[in-house]
């Protein structure tokens, strides 16, 4: 008790000194609100402070510039058309080789360009020679077996008008005329049909391409319709892509696109849609699309991975500014900070195309204005801010 002051005691009647409670407790009273005013002070003047702090930031200049809508989609590389060459005709197979330009001959095998018309294999060629001689032989046959039934008509429908014969004997004469004709134009038949047959022997391409496959080798026996070659066309090849039905609207022919394949990681292909598939795939609800690209260079092989960009829409001298620089936009709306007069100012902006990692600002936002680019997630409206160099912001976790 000596540590009280003398303040909070008094004197009863006998002299003794007793703790004044009511002075004690309004002395306490005061303590508590003094505190509480001297840490409310403390805390506001820490806020002032706060509302002071100037934050660091990156800026760019607005400028315009192009971007384009794109429909990214996926697909293989395949020949324009592709040919199994058939031998029409039956027999052993006398040789599989070809001239070439400048004549050098090469055997007919994987990888070898051909021509339209161009030689591949002769089947047994002196047998339908032998055939075709045969048939004309016949028809020379017929046609003097012909010229005699003709010569004996004429006599015996002189001799039926003279009287010197019977109708029945002139009949027969017409009949054996008008069976020679027919025999005769049998043979002619005959004589065409194994002419096909020897010009059949002779298996030419029919189209331009390259040979992908051979089936058989020389030597051979082939049967009518057995695969001799398969024969592709790759000057020009296609890629078939499937594109999701909402963007069935979007896709014409004539639609840009580029192609990328793995195999030349830094080179584009630049080509349109070529077609445009009237009906959609019922089971996927996709649509197919068709595009062609020449392949002069024969850099494209069929079975490559192909990754196809749909240029859809292109605009030019839009504000484009980068996608990480917009702010919002899942449930307010989307928005950035603009720099003036050392201020940050939060403004509404809406987006038009997106493309990869650059947005299209369609409204809210002019070229010429000075955009923060870095720092924008520590700011809020009219924040005094310093504008540094992107090395020297160093914002902690």
């Amino acid at each position: 008790m000596d540590k009280i002051p003398r303040f909070f005691y008094k004197h009863d009647g006998s002299g003794e000194k007793v703790l004044h409670k009511r002075r004690l407790y309004w002395a306490i009273v005061v303590v508590v609100v003094f505190l509480t005013f001297l840490v409310g002070h403390f805390y506001q003047t820490g806020d002032v402070v706060a509302e002071k702090k100037i934050v660091p930031v990156e800026v760019e200049i607005v400028g315009s510039g192009s971007i384009e809508r794109t429909i990214e989609l996926s697909g293989w590389i395949k020949a324009k058309s592709i040919v199994d060459v058939t031998s029409k005709v039956s027999g052993r197979i006398e040789s599989l080789d070809t001239v070439l330009e400048g004549g050098k001959v090469s055997i007919v095998e994987e990888g070898l360009e051909v021509k339209k018309g161009q030689k591949l294999a002769l089947i047994e060629q002196d047998v339908f020679l032998a055939q075709v001689s045969a048939a004309q032989a016949q028809l020379r046959a017929r046609e003097v077996e012909l010229a005699d039934a003709e010569r004996e008509m004429k006599r015996m429908v002189s001799l039926y008008e003279n009287g010197s014969t019977t109708e029945q004997s002139k009949d027969k004469a017409v009949t054996a005329a008008e069976l020679a004709s027919a025999i005769l134009e049998l043979a002619k038949a005959n004589l065409e049909l194994v002419q096909i047959d020897l010009r059949e022997s002779i298996v030419v391409s029919p189209i331009d391409g390259v040979i992908t496959a051979r089936h058989v080798d020389c030597g051979n026996f082939v049967k009518a319709g057995q695969k001799i070659v398969t024969i592709a066309e790759v000057k020009t090849v296609k890629i078939v892509v499937s594109a999701a039905e909402k963007y069935a609207g979007q896709i014409d022919v004539g639609t840009e696109a580029v192609v990328k394949v793995d195999a030349y990681p830094g080179k584009f292909f630049k080509t349109k849609v070529y077609s445009v598939y009237p009906a959609l795939d019922e089971h996927a609800h996709t649509i197919p699309v068709e595009i062609r690209l020449d392949n002069s260079e024969m850099l494209l092989k069929p079975g490559m991975f192909a990754r196809v960009t749909l240029i859809t829409e292109r605009r030019e001298n839009v504000v484009v500014i980068a996608r990480d620089v917009v702010l919002g936009g899942r449930i307010d709306e989307h928005y950035v900070y603009v720099i003036d007069d050392g201020l940050a100012y939060k403004r509404i902006v809406k987006v038009g195309i997106k493309q990869n990692d650059r947005y299209e600002i369609a409204e809210g936002l002019k070229a010429g204005e000075t955009l923060v680019v870095n720092g924008m997630h520590y700011l809020e409206d009219n924040a005094e801010v310093e504008i540094v160099r992107m090395e020297e912001i160093g914002f902690g976790g």
